[in-house]
C-alpha cells in the first residue's frame, strides 16, 4: 500500500491537480491530506468528491464557523490524527491536547488569547515540541509521523538512547529503519515555503519507505 500525503493547499487547486496527477503517475494507491484546504470552499470540495481522508489544519479551525451545513458537518468530523499501522498522519504534530480529537473540538476549545502553537507549534523550529512529538512516537508504538504546517519539507529522526540524526531537506527515497523514530514534514502543495513549486511525500508501509516528492 503507497499512500501520497499532501497537506496546505491554501485554496491552490492548481497544486492538487499536479500533486493527484503526480501521484497516480507514480502508481499509489491512497491519499492522505494534513489539513489548512483553503477559506474557500472550492478546494475542501475538491478533497470530499475524490473522497480523500483528511485530518484538520488551523485553517479549518479558524474557518469552520463561516462553512454552510452540510460542508461544515463533514469538516467539523475531520480528525486530529488518522493512524494506519506504524503510521500516523497529522497537521502539526501527533501530540495534541486531550479532548482535542475533531475540528469542531478544536474549534470549541479555543479562548480569547490562547496561542495557536499550544494546538499548531511548528516541529522543524520548536525543538520542546518537537522531543514531545518524538517522545508520542514511542509511547505509541508509532515509528513514523507524518505532518505539514510547516510549508517546508523536512525529515526528523531519533534512535532512542541517541542523538538524533541532522534533519534531511533533500528529494529522494528515505529507508525507514526499525530501531528509528522518524518526523517527516511533507511539505506544502500549495504554498510552500522552500520553492516555487508543490511538494508531497509518498508512503509504501510494505517496502518501509518515504519518498519526497518536488514537482517541476
Amino acid at each position: 500500500m503507497t499512500t501520497a500525503v499532501f497537506a496546505d493547499l491554501h485554496d491552490n487547486l492548481a497544486g492538487l491537480t499536479a500533486v493527484l496527477a503526480d501521484a497516480a503517475a507514480q502508481g499509489v494507491d491512497d491519499f492522505v491530506f494534513l489539513g489548512d484546504a483553503g477559506h474557500t470552499p472550492r478546494a475542501l470540495v475538491a478533497l470530499q468528491v475524490r473522497n480523500i481522508p483528511c485530518t484538520f489544519g488551523n485553517w479549518e479551525v479558524s474557518g469552520l464557523a463561516r462553512l454552510q451545513p452540510p460542508l461544515a458537518d463533514w469538516v467539523g468530523r475531520w480528525p486530529a490524527l488518522i493512524r494506519r499501522g506504524a503510521a500516523v498522519f497529522c497537521h502539526a504534530t501527533p501530540d495534541m491536547p486531550s479532548g482535542i480529537v475533531t475540528t469542531a473540538s478544536a474549534a470549541a476549545a479555543l479562548r480569547p488569547g490562547m496561542s495557536w502553537s499550544a494546538l499548531f507549534p511548528r516541529l522543524h523550529r520548536d525543538e520542546t515540541a518537537r522531543w514531545q512529538a518524538f517522545a508520542w512516537l514511542e509511547t505509541h508504538a508509532v515509528q513514523v509521523a507524518f505532518h505539514g504546517h510547516t510549508h517546508v519539507q523536512m525529515v526528523h529522526a531519533w534512535e532512542p538512547g541517541a542523538r538524533p540524526f541532522p534533519p534531511a531537506t533533500q528529494p529522494g527515497v528515505l529507508v525507514l529503519q526499525p530501531d528509528r523514530r522518524y518526523i517527516v514534514g511533507v511539505g506544502s502543495a500549495g504554498a510552500p515555503d522552500d520553492g516555487p513549486h508543490p511538494r508531497y511525500a509518498i508512503y509504501d508501509a510494505q517496502a518501509g519507505t518515504v519518498t519526497l516528492r518536488r514537482l517541476a
